[in-house]
Protein backbone atom coordinates (compact mmCIF):
# COMPACT_ATOMS: atom_id res chain seq x y z
CA UNK A 1 0.00 0.00 0.00
CA UNK A 2 3.05 2.16 0.89
CA UNK A 3 4.23 1.93 -2.62
CA UNK A 4 1.11 2.82 -4.86
CA UNK A 5 0.58 5.81 -2.43
CA UNK A 6 4.00 6.92 -3.06
CA UNK A 7 3.49 5.95 -6.88
CA UNK A 8 0.28 8.12 -7.07
CA UNK A 9 2.30 10.82 -5.29
CA UNK A 10 5.15 10.85 -8.18
CA UNK A 11 2.33 10.52 -11.08
CA UNK A 12 0.51 13.63 -9.29
CA UNK A 13 3.34 15.88 -9.80
CA UNK A 14 4.74 14.66 -13.14
CA UNK A 15 1.11 15.78 -14.15
CA UNK A 16 1.09 19.29 -12.23
CA UNK A 17 4.33 20.16 -13.84
CA UNK A 18 3.15 19.30 -17.27
CA UNK A 19 0.69 21.99 -18.87
CA UNK A 20 -1.91 20.64 -20.89
CA UNK A 21 -2.78 22.64 -24.45
CA UNK A 22 -5.99 22.06 -25.94
CA UNK A 23 -7.13 24.09 -29.28
CA UNK A 24 -10.78 25.28 -29.75
CA UNK A 25 -12.75 25.90 -32.37
CA UNK A 26 -12.83 29.49 -31.41
CA UNK A 27 -8.93 29.52 -32.21
CA UNK A 28 -9.03 29.54 -28.31
CA UNK A 29 -6.07 27.52 -26.58
CA UNK A 30 -6.94 26.49 -23.51
CA UNK A 31 -3.76 26.48 -21.08
CA UNK A 32 -3.95 24.19 -18.04
CA UNK A 33 -0.63 24.27 -15.65
CA UNK A 34 -0.80 24.21 -11.70
CA UNK A 35 0.93 27.41 -11.36
CA UNK A 36 -1.43 29.27 -14.30
CA UNK A 37 -4.91 27.36 -13.48
CA UNK A 38 -6.87 27.04 -16.40
CA UNK A 39 -6.43 29.98 -18.92
CA UNK A 40 -7.97 30.27 -22.61
CA UNK A 41 -5.94 32.65 -24.79
CA UNK A 42 -5.43 33.59 -28.16
CA UNK A 43 -2.69 33.75 -30.66
CA UNK A 44 -1.88 33.03 -34.36
CA UNK A 45 -2.79 29.75 -35.50
CA UNK A 46 0.99 30.08 -37.15
CA UNK A 47 2.88 31.06 -34.14
CA UNK A 48 6.54 29.65 -34.08
CA UNK A 49 7.67 30.62 -30.83
CA UNK A 50 6.19 31.11 -27.63
CA UNK A 51 7.52 32.18 -24.34
CA UNK A 52 6.34 31.37 -20.64
CA UNK A 53 5.46 34.75 -18.77
CA UNK A 54 7.64 34.60 -15.80
CA UNK A 55 5.77 36.61 -12.89
CA UNK A 56 6.91 40.52 -12.55
CA UNK A 57 7.07 40.03 -16.53
CA UNK A 58 5.68 43.14 -18.52
CA UNK A 59 4.98 43.27 -21.99
CA UNK A 60 8.01 45.92 -22.31
CA UNK A 61 10.45 44.07 -21.07
CA UNK A 62 9.35 40.73 -22.92
CA UNK A 63 9.86 42.54 -26.49
CA UNK A 64 13.38 44.29 -24.94
CA UNK A 65 13.75 40.72 -23.46
CA UNK A 66 14.07 39.38 -26.86
CA UNK A 67 14.40 42.45 -29.19
CA UNK A 68 12.79 41.22 -32.55
CA UNK A 69 9.41 42.58 -32.31
CA UNK A 70 7.44 45.91 -31.49
CA UNK A 71 4.84 46.29 -28.67
CA UNK A 72 2.46 46.87 -31.67
CA UNK A 73 3.17 43.33 -33.16
CA UNK A 74 3.58 41.87 -29.69
CA UNK A 75 -0.31 42.82 -28.64
CA UNK A 76 -1.30 41.56 -32.35
CA UNK A 77 -0.19 38.30 -31.57
CA UNK A 78 -1.39 37.63 -28.15
CA UNK A 79 -4.98 40.33 -28.60
CA UNK A 80 -6.31 38.63 -24.64
CA UNK A 81 -3.78 40.47 -23.07
CA UNK A 82 -5.18 43.52 -24.29
CA UNK A 83 -3.05 46.65 -25.63
CA UNK A 84 -2.51 47.98 -21.87
CA UNK A 85 -0.52 44.78 -20.87
CA UNK A 86 -3.44 44.43 -18.52
CA UNK A 87 -4.11 40.99 -18.57
CA UNK A 88 -0.26 39.29 -18.93
CA UNK A 89 -0.11 36.31 -17.00
CA UNK A 90 2.23 35.03 -15.27
CA UNK A 91 2.88 31.36 -16.16
CA UNK A 92 0.81 31.71 -19.53
CA UNK A 93 2.49 31.45 -22.68
CA UNK A 94 2.42 34.33 -25.58
CA UNK A 95 3.28 34.37 -28.66
CA UNK A 96 6.69 35.86 -29.72
CA UNK A 97 7.14 35.16 -33.35
CA UNK A 98 5.11 33.91 -36.73
CA UNK A 99 6.78 32.32 -39.95
CA UNK A 100 5.57 35.71 -41.86
CA UNK A 101 6.61 38.41 -40.08
CA UNK A 102 10.16 40.26 -40.40
CA UNK A 103 11.61 43.08 -37.78
CA UNK A 104 12.42 46.37 -39.01
CA UNK A 105 13.86 48.10 -36.37
CA UNK A 106 12.62 52.19 -35.83
CA UNK A 107 14.85 54.80 -37.61
CA UNK A 108 15.80 57.17 -35.55
CA UNK A 109 17.47 61.08 -36.75
CA UNK A 110 20.52 62.05 -34.85
CA UNK A 111 19.83 64.40 -32.20
CA UNK A 112 20.02 68.06 -34.26
CA UNK A 113 18.95 67.49 -36.97
CA UNK A 114 16.96 69.50 -38.88
CA UNK A 115 14.13 68.80 -41.76
CA UNK A 116 11.46 70.48 -43.77
CA UNK A 117 7.75 70.31 -42.34
CA UNK A 118 7.26 68.35 -46.22
CA UNK A 119 9.39 65.56 -44.28
CA UNK A 120 6.40 65.15 -41.65
CA UNK A 121 8.40 64.36 -38.76
CA UNK A 122 7.32 61.54 -36.30
CA UNK A 123 6.98 62.38 -33.26
CA UNK A 124 6.49 65.47 -32.77
CA UNK A 125 6.09 67.82 -29.30
CA UNK A 126 2.42 68.18 -28.56
CA UNK A 127 0.29 71.50 -29.35
CA UNK A 128 3.30 72.81 -31.94
CA UNK A 129 1.65 75.62 -34.42
CA UNK A 130 -0.03 74.59 -37.26
CA UNK A 131 2.09 77.04 -39.65
CA UNK A 132 5.36 75.26 -37.86
CA UNK A 133 7.77 74.98 -41.23
CA UNK A 134 10.94 73.77 -39.95
CA UNK A 135 11.16 70.51 -37.41
CA UNK A 136 14.54 69.78 -34.93
CA UNK A 137 14.72 66.22 -33.67
CA UNK A 138 15.82 67.00 -29.81
CA UNK A 139 18.53 64.27 -28.11
CA UNK A 140 19.77 63.71 -24.89
CA UNK A 141 21.12 66.36 -23.92
CA UNK A 142 20.11 69.03 -26.35
CA UNK A 143 19.83 71.92 -25.08
CA UNK A 144 16.52 74.33 -26.05
CA UNK A 145 19.14 77.70 -25.47
CA UNK A 146 21.38 75.52 -28.22
CA UNK A 147 18.66 74.94 -30.37
CA UNK A 148 17.66 78.63 -30.28
CA UNK A 149 21.10 79.59 -31.24
CA UNK A 150 21.96 77.00 -33.77
CA UNK A 151 18.32 77.83 -35.66
CA UNK A 152 18.95 81.57 -35.61
CA UNK A 153 15.59 82.35 -33.37
CA UNK A 154 14.67 83.78 -30.04
CA UNK A 155 14.04 81.63 -27.57
CA UNK A 156 10.50 83.62 -27.48
CA UNK A 157 9.48 82.35 -30.69
CA UNK A 158 11.11 78.97 -29.81
CA UNK A 159 8.49 78.96 -27.23
CA UNK A 160 5.54 80.20 -28.79
CA UNK A 161 5.98 77.97 -31.77
CA UNK A 162 6.16 74.80 -28.58
CA UNK A 163 3.45 75.89 -26.36
CA UNK A 164 4.26 72.22 -24.08
CA UNK A 165 7.73 73.61 -23.33
CA UNK A 166 7.76 74.85 -19.95
CA UNK A 167 8.26 78.26 -20.06
CA UNK A 168 10.16 79.15 -16.73
CA UNK A 169 12.73 76.15 -17.07
CA UNK A 170 12.67 75.42 -21.15
CA UNK A 171 13.26 71.71 -21.97
CA UNK A 172 11.74 69.75 -24.49
CA UNK A 173 11.06 65.55 -24.59
CA UNK A 174 14.04 63.52 -25.94
CA UNK A 175 13.04 61.79 -29.03
CA UNK A 176 10.70 64.56 -30.29
CA UNK A 177 10.62 66.95 -32.86
CA UNK A 178 10.21 70.70 -32.13
CA UNK A 179 9.37 73.40 -34.18
CA UNK A 180 12.27 76.06 -35.10
CA UNK A 181 11.11 77.83 -37.68
CA UNK A 182 7.09 78.82 -38.69
CA UNK A 183 5.99 80.85 -41.40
Amino acid sequence: MLFSTFATAILASVAAATPILTERADNCTTYSSIDAGTVCYHTPSDCSATYLVKSGDSCNAIATLFGNFTLTQFYYWNPDITQTCAALRAFVPVCINTPWYTFTPPVFAPAGTVVPSSAIPVPIMPQIVSTCTKYEFVGNGLRVDAMVAQNGITMAQFLAWNPAVDKTNPSAWAGYWVCVGSS
